[in-house]
């Protein structure tokens, strides 16, 4: 079993990994405007992500990166600890980790929120890239899909979950900006895809809900330094776009990093109409709610060993 390999190379390897250095970025939140660090330390096998508020005194600083510890939250992905600690905007880089095939990491983080760099995840997979990655002697577990799930918002947007041999995500987005307009992108996740297809989308509003977030107190650190902001069919970012179709790549990889909160690489198909951080957090809810609808396979084997949530070294992993 090799010992590193280039970033691009650990989605369809059948081996755990975790990060080889501690890969290290700062930069600021886009919702509190405060200014972040963050470090990604190795972690052991079936430990999975979990960040660690050092902001935070005592034994309570861990927060698991999992869907049993999500919150409901606008505009961002939450999560919290059973003693009320905290820690939001964490979806660019669980898509990331997701996209580079990174399963076991511990983030020390000075703050609340995750630091939004250039709105896209893109400086955390060169920072990954950069740490280097290490393969683990323990094989990778997969939850599989065994039924279609649904989930839907009283808005219109719905989702679903279908058995599938590879992640794949098939979205389509609405808005009545002609900037944006209406946009579908089908993603398979495979070695190498994520770099190549979705980690450089930034992030994006348009900008008459600007002054409606900040009055909210949100996206107090929102520049058009780290988010494409669009107003009447004009695209304000000096440049323009990055990528065809940046705006639908980066629903794609917003879903990308909530799925990877089930703990543990997922294999399914999810068709998603009008995509939302509440959104996918009600679907991965529904499927994790369900027995029935998942089992959790380690890689190479024939038949999974469990058809519950994890295997029990991985459950017990992750307790805090």
């Amino acid at each position: 079993m090799p010992d590193t390999l280039t970033y691009n190379q650990f989605v369809d390897q059948p081996f755990q990994t975790t990060v080889r250095e501690v890969a290290q970025l700062e930069g600021i939140g886009l919702h509190s405007g405060r200014f972040v660090r963050i470090s990604i330390c190795p972690a052991p096998a079936n430990s999975g992500i979990k960040f660690r508020r050092i902001d935070v005194d005592g034994q309570l600083q861990t927060v698991v990166a999992h869907a049993n510890y999500a919150e409901q939250a606008r505009l961002c992905t939450r999560i919290v600890n059973s003693e009320g600690i905290r820690l939001e905007t964490i979806e660019h880089l669980m898509a990331a980790f997701a996209g580079v095939g990174l399963d076991n990491a511990t983030i020390e983080i000075d703050a609340s929120e995750a630091p939004i760099l250039d709105g896209s995840s893109q400086p955390v997979v060169e920072a990954l890239n950069n740490a280097g990655i290490e393969v683990l002697p323990a094989r990778r577990k997969y939850m599989i899909a065994t039924k279609p799930v649904e989930a839907q918002l009283d808005c219109g947007a719905w989702a679903r979950l279908d058995p599938a041999e590879h992640l794949q995500i098939d979205a389509k987005i609405e808005f009545d900006d002609r900037a944006i307009g209406h946009q579908s992108y089908c993603y398979t996740h495979h070695d190498g895809t994520f770099a190549a297809e979705l980690a450089a989308a930034r992030t994006f509003c348009q900008l008459r809900d600007v002054e409606l977030m900040q009055n909210a107190g949100r996206a107090l650190g929102g520049s058009l330094n780290n988010a494409v902001v669009v107003d009447d069919g004009k695209i304000l970012n000096e440049g323009g776009l990055r990528i065809e179709r940046e705006f639908v790549r980066h629903k794609v990889l917003d879903c990308l990093g909530d799925l990877f909160l089930v703990g543990i690489p997922i294999k399914a198909k999810m068709t998603v109409l009008r995509p939302g951080h509440a959104l996918s957090a009600k679907l991965v809810q529904a499927l994790l709610n369900d027995p029935t609808a998942y089992k959790v396979v380690e890689a190479g084997a024939q038949h999974s060993r469990s058809d519950s949530f994890a295997m029990p070294e991985y459950a017990a992993a992750l307790m805090v």
